[in-house]
């Protein structure tokens, strides 16, 4: 399956590079069907990580077909339904496969492949949630794990850098670490973030002080101010503490986030998104606004801020205690 393009040498997509990556369900289906199949990953999703994901889904459900004995003119509604019946992921895992298939045979109609969308009438999950999984360092986890990187070196830098950026500005990660140097930009008296988020938008805020404090140091102490298009965070591999010039991946910083809190000893439940939940939840329990929050973590859609409102979690002991016979 595509998850990403394949690029020639001449820097640009052909249907050739890509030929070896589509399923034998789709190839047996003729060469318009197979031409389609890869332009629906390359033409029609623009976000890598949704690329990703639906490459992924619809990989485990044409192999899902395939075992089955199934051609791709023989994938019918009650076929999806019954695959959609029998996952075993989480609802919202469910309901995006279903929402890669039905998008996948969309694209295939609409190229005249099939005649009609067998995904369309079939039902997702029900599945409404009002608090969110993310797990959320406290404000003494927060300042354990910051105060406990080692600073002597680039990486220590780096790592802090990017860990308090996340938590002041509440960045996502892929925002975060698709930032080159000239996103972190003066603007007034003011350091501002530009931050590429979804859907080729770009949101820009003011650097909290604390998060412009911790890349100032690591921007001086790597040399990069005058790079302005190198990449703002960078990988360093193995034990050499040099950056090589290369973008760090999302999967780099979740390994680095894990190391950091076990060396702290906070939570190791703390992922990439941890810190975008850890800042909201901060911000609001410090009187800060709701409509607030949503504005500065660019959600189109404030029940998504919500979820990130994790004050209502802690349960006293007070209140326990009021159980009584």
């Amino acid at each position: 399956m595509v998850n990403k393009p394949i690029l020639n040498s001449s820097n640009s997509v052909t249907y050739k590079d890509v030929r070896s990556a589509i399923p034998s369900i789709v190839l047996n289906a003729g060469e318009q069907a197979s031409r389609r199949f890869i332009e629906f990953f390359l033409v029609s999703i623009r976000n890598e990580n949704t690329r990703a994901a639906y490459a992924q889904a619809i990989r485990q459900f044409l192999e899902w077909c395939e075992g089955r004995g199934m051609g791709l003119t023989d994938i019918s509604s009650l076929a999806i339904a019954a695959y959609i019946e029998r996952h075993p992921g989480s609802p919202p895992t469910v309901n995006q496969h279903l929402s890669a298939i039905r998008s996948l045979f969309a694209w295939l109609v609409e190229g005249q492949v099939l005649s009609s969308n067998p995904g369309a009438e079939v039902q997702g999950v029900k599945h409404r949630v009002k608090c969110g999984k993310t797990p959320v360092l406290s404000d003494e986890e927060m300042v354990e794990l910051l105060g406990g990187i080692d600073t002597s070196s680039i990486i220590g830098l780096r790592d802090r850098a990017l860990i308090g950026m996340m938590f002041y500005s509440f960045a996502r990660i892929s925002a975060v670490l698709g930032m080159n140097v000239k996103d972190y930009f003066p603007k007034g008296k003011r350091y501002w973030f530009r931050l590429h988020e979804k859907g080729g938008r770009y949101h820009e805020l003011p650097v909290h002080h604390k998060a412009e404090e911790y890349l100032d140091l690591y921007l001086d102490e790597a040399g990069l101010r005058e790079q302005k298009d190198a990449p703002l965070f960078q990988t360093s591999p193995g034990k050499s503490r040099k950056l090589t010039g290369d973008r760090l991946q999302r999967q780099e910083a979740w390994a680095m986030i894990k190391r950091r809190a076990e060396i702290a000893g906070v939570s190791t439940d703390a992922c990439n998104h941890s810190f975008r939940a850890s800042g909201i939840t901060n911000f609001l329990r410090n009187g800060g606004s709701r409509d607030s929050a949503q504005r500065i973590a660019a959600h189109e859609d404030i029940r998504t801020t919500a979820l990130y409102d994790r004050r209502g979690d802690a349960v006293s002991l007070d209140e326990i205690e009021r159980i009584r016979l």
